[in-house]
């Protein structure tokens, strides 16, 4: 199955940090599930010089990069208004 790597930046307001935090868990939780269904590899909170999270990166095995964005629509980091900006890229992991 296709892979695509998931590139997300979050909002830059005010509470952007306090609503990522309010929705980490069911995003976690998430996460969690669709691992053990095979479409999420691996993925991690980009941090800024001070160790606070601002974005995403994602690794997913999808169809095709239609249903790529539709996995990502449903993520609680959309759903819950934490990511701005999210590129969606084909991608490979290194089999090593």
């Amino acid at each position: 199955m296709p892979q695509y790597l998931i590139l997300a930046t979050d909002h830059t307001d005010q509470d952007a940090l306090n609503r990522r935090l309010s929705v980490r868990e069911t995003h976690l939780a998430r996460m969690r599930v669709e691992r053990s269904g095979g479409s999420f590899e691996l993925g991690g909170a980009k941090l800024d010089k001070e160790g606070n999270m601002f974005g995403s990166m994602l690794v997913i095995n999808a169809e095709n990069e239609k249903a790529a964005w539709e996995w990502v629509r449903q993520d609680p980091y959309v759903t819950g208004k934490v990511w701005e900006k999210i590129e969606v890229i084909p991608f490979r992991l290194a089999n090593v």
